[in-house]
């Protein structure tokens, strides 16, 4: 195989490789934000005592182990 062949073969190999990698940097910063929003709605939910009351097994699940 010449060199130029080579540098073609690596060439088209990394191109999907960039492509993969910079898409799962993308997702992973959306996953950290919606993770975060997740957070902040349940703790949100854990500290409503009308949202207690309505879902009293859900609470005991979800919030009984934070401290309010």
């Amino acid at each position: 195989m010449t060199r130029r062949g080579k540098l073609l073969g690596l060439g088209v190999l990394a191109l999907p490789l960039f492509a993969v990698l910079t898409g799962c940097h993308d997702s992973m910063t959306q996953n950290a934000q919606h993770d975060a929003q997740t957070e902040a709605a349940r703790e949100q939910d854990c500290a409503n005592p009308q949202w207690k009351a309505a879902n009293l097994g859900l609470w005991y699940n979800i919030c009984s182990g934070q401290q309010h």
